[in-house]
């Protein structure tokens, strides 16, 4: 009798409307491990019609259940949801090397300008000489 309870017990601990996918995934592998593949992904698709939610219904789930032999709908707002979450990931990527390229740029260019008003500060009676001989010359 105590096998039984134990085994309902794994069934009854079905998450609720608001779990979230992880939460469904460790139901799964709860299941399966009492009760074995076949019969897991049976009663975990009994669950999933009775609380199943679009909230939950993710790219992560999916994935994890298409290896276990379960394929659950997925509507065309989770497509584009999934997809705008791919798409800020990239961006995301992007820019975050992008600031590092910025920034490498920007001590490149302030670097350059420190040292130019450092030869200037350091002698600036012969730089004035220099700079208006070059306007000079051009000008002619």
């Amino acid at each position: 009798m105590g096998l039984l309870t134990g085994k309902a017990s794994v069934i009854d601990s079905i998450p609720s409307m608001n779990s979230k996918f992880e939460d469904w995934i460790q139901w799964h592998k709860n299941l399966k491990a009492q009760f074995g593949k076949k019969l897991a992904n049976s009663e975990w698709i009994k669950g999933w019609k009775i609380r199943g939610s679009s909230s939950a219904n993710k790219t992560g789930l999916r994935e994890y259940l298409a290896d276990e032999g379960i394929q659950i709908d997925e509507s065309a707002w989770d497509e584009v949801m999934d997809l705008g979450v791919g798409v800020t990931d990239f961006f995301g990527d992007v820019f975050s090397v992008g600031k590092y390229v910025t920034l490498g740029i920007v001590v490149i260019v302030v670097g350059g300008l420190a040292m130019l008003v450092f030869n200037i500060a350091k002698n600036p009676a012969e730089n004035v000489g220099l700079a208006t001989r070059a306007f000079v010359t051009k000008g002619k």
